[in-house]
């Protein structure tokens, strides 16, 4: 499923992260007969091709750069994109409290950008499979091109066009993770898709969300009492005997909703 290759050189077609001097990354395909330009001076892409992950290449002018295949977090962040993504700092603790396991039926609503779903590709495996329920057509498409941009095919992958606040097709539904302005909308359709024991997890940004989302799980009466939290990634910048915090911090995103099907 995997179209990565972490060791050997890397490759024509390849995607890679070229770090220039001042730290700023740079998200490229590698393309034989093809240049770089920078202010800096060019670097040829057939000079990157064929070195192992971790190179340095130079400029024409001696400038130093430094080529790296992507991390998700590197690919997800340097993407070109039209639509808003789960940030890694919250797909890590989405994965862990919807208990995302080898081999599990996962329906997802939307798949916006696709950065989630690849996560959670990843996560099932090869014996698992996810269903993304995607009311616009562009966003379908586009999800559908940054996963086999990263993962390649994926057979166990369906996207679907349609919107589930009309309801889930599926049943026996092993988690259910929803990035949606309205999830509360779909806490009856996942109490008849779930297995019992099963998760529905939702990522909201506003309080109010919050609420409204708290209340409809709570009197629907088919769940457990739902827990609600949000994640704050805090650099750090350590230089000889400077130990301080950045200056900026990646704050609220958005809160992150779990409860477990009872019966």
């Amino acid at each position: 499923m995997d179209s990565r290759n972490p060791r050997g050189p890397l490759r024509a077609g390849e995607d890679i992260i070229l770090v220039d001097p001042k730290g700023e990354e740079h998200l490229l395909t590698l393309t034989p007969g093809k240049p770089i330009g920078t202010h800096r001076g060019n670097i040829l892409h057939d000079d990157i091709i064929g070195k192992p992950d971790g190179s340095r290449v130079w400029t024409a002018r001696g400038a130093e750069y430094r080529v790296f295949r992507p991390t998700f977090n590197q690919y997800i962040m340097n993407l070109k994109r039209h639509a808003q993504i789960i940030y890694p700092k919250d797909i890590g603790p989405i994965l862990l409290w919807a208990d995302v396991f080898p081999g599990a039926t996962v329906i997802e609503a939307g798949i916006g950008w696709g950065a989630l779903t690849i996560k959670l590709l990843e996560a099932v495996g090869p014996t698992g499979h996810i269903t993304s329920y995607e009311i616009r057509e562009d966003f379908a498409e586009s999800g559908k091109k940054t996963v086999s941009r990263f993962l390649g095919e994926c057979s166990n992958l369906e996207v679907k066009l349609r919107d589930i606040y009309q309801g889930i097709e599926e049943k026996d539904v092993d988690r259910i993770v929803l990035d949606l302005p309205e999830p509360w909308r779909v806490v009856a359709h996942a109490g008849g898709a779930l297995v019992p024991g099963g998760i529905i997890l939702s990522y909201l940004p506003s309080t109010v969300q919050v609420k409204q989302m708290v209340d409809s799980v709570n009197e629907h009466g088919s769940f457990s009492e739902p827990e609600v939290f949000e994640v704050i990634h805090r650099p750090w910048h350590v230089k000889g005997l400077s130990v301080r915090p950045v200056q900026w911090m990646f704050s609220h995103s958005a809160f992150i909703i779990t409860c477990r099907k009872i019966t």
